[in-house]
């Protein structure tokens, strides 16, 4: 129960620099010189170390093992933090976000392939429900430390504090986290063979899943407060919905995992994605009903989607190659979260109803990928 939990808390501590620039960066860019704009180039550097962190994973896991990398990736973050903290240029901080998403890459892979080997579906949702706390926890911290008058700096060395015991938690609880699964296969990993156990196809598939699963929720979380009130929803109650779509996400996964725990992964799956579909058609219906209620309805069904893939990788490809490939996963997420809503949004830019055809058209991308997971997993037991 104590590694549970110790689980919990560091998807929790993870997610909290992932959301605090939005909140920090108005006082921010002004200690640094920059225009509103500069934000924009922030999110390709995280993104770009996050992605050579989780495709490393495998190899990082077989040679430290869980306990150890998990110590040294939160550390580092607390370092990458503190170095936030103090930047005094635009550079600098752009350092400081290389270093924090090799270190939170690190950790989320390596806790997401912990868990596919160690968790059940009730508790793996509980995970990823842990990282919505932090990422809805984070801005509200920033925001009470900013307005007390403090200044953004001691919002980012407050969470840095937050890794910093977290990862001496790690290093002291290092021996803890051996798992039979990743030891077995550590031989395997230094010598890089893992991957030949699996079909290209099985682990092409998945990333491709994965990447577009994590599309949806991206593109939603940040294009739902533009498409509210585009379809006529008042502003200060599109805002709350934005905010509940994150609540109904967390909903989700408690629920969703707790009744996929006793039906298996696969039923959920299947109807997190008709769900997602239904949302879709309200969001293509609009009006200041039918559209709070897809927003809603998106975060509901879309919320077990990605911790089941995650937990059924082995299932899906092998058990040899199951940390690696969710390594590769993790940065197809990262990927995912990325472009998809930057696609969104390029459409937006011509038509205000892209966003509802554009979730259509990934949400049917979603459902025929899930019928191929389900057909390649049927050759594979047959």
């Amino acid at each position: 129960m104590f590694l549970y939990a110790l689980a919990y808390l560091a998807f929790f501590s993870i997610a909290l620099p992932d959301s605090t620039l939005g909140v920090a960066w108005p006082p921010m860019r002004v200690d640094f010189g920059q225009p509103i704009s500069a934000a924009g180039l922030v999110p390709p550097f995280g993104v770009a170390a996050t992605l050579v962190a989780t495709s490393l994973t495998g190899r990082l896991l077989a040679r430290l093992g869980v306990g150890r990398l998990l110590a040294v990736s939160t550390l580092l973050s607390a370092a990458a933090l503190v170095l936030t903290a103090t930047s005094q240029n635009f550079a600098q901080f752009l350092a400081s976000v290389v270093v924090l998403g090799l270190s939170s890459g690190a950790v989320d892979a390596a806790l997401n392939a912990y868990a596919a080997r160690e968790f059940g579906p009730r508790r793996i949702n509980l995970l990823h429900a842990s990282y919505v706390l932090g990422a809805a926890a984070s801005p509200l911290l920033v925001t009470a430390i900013v307005q007390s008058g403090l200044g953004w700096r001691p919002a980012y060395a407050a969470i840095a504090a937050i890794q910093a015991v977290l990862g001496i938690v790690f290093l002291l609880t290092r021996g803890r986290w051996a798992s039979d699964g990743l030891e077995n296969h550590a031989t395997d990993g230094r010598r890089g063979g893992r991957l030949t156990t699996a079909r290209a196809a099985d682990v092409a598939l998945g990333l491709v899943a994965v990447a577009v699963q994590t599309g949806i929720e991206s593109s939603v979380a940040l294009w739902a407060f533009s498409y509210l009130t585009g379809v006529g929803v008042d502003p200060v109650f599109a805002g709350a919905l934005t905010s509940g779509y994150w609540v109904a996400m967390f909903a989700g996964r408690v629920v969703l995992g707790w009744v996929a725990e006793r039906t298996g992964p696969w039923p959920v799956l299947a109807g997190a994605v008709a769900w997602m579909l239904v949302a879709a058609g309200l969001a293509l219906v609009g009006g200041p009903v039918a559209g709070p209620v897809a927003i809603g309805l998106f975060g509901l069904a879309a919320a077990p989607v990605y911790p089941l893939l995650t937990l059924t990788t082995a299932e899906r490809t092998s058990v040899a190659a199951a940390d690696t490939v969710v390594g590769f996963q993790a940065a197809a997420s990262s990927l995912g979260a990325a472009v998809f809503p930057f696609l969104v949004g390029l459409a937006l830019d011509r038509s205000a109803g892209a966003f509802a055809l554009a979730l259509i058209g990934l949400c049917g991308l979603a459902a025929v990928l899930q019928v191929a997971l389900r057909v390649r997993r049927g050759v594979r037991t047959s």
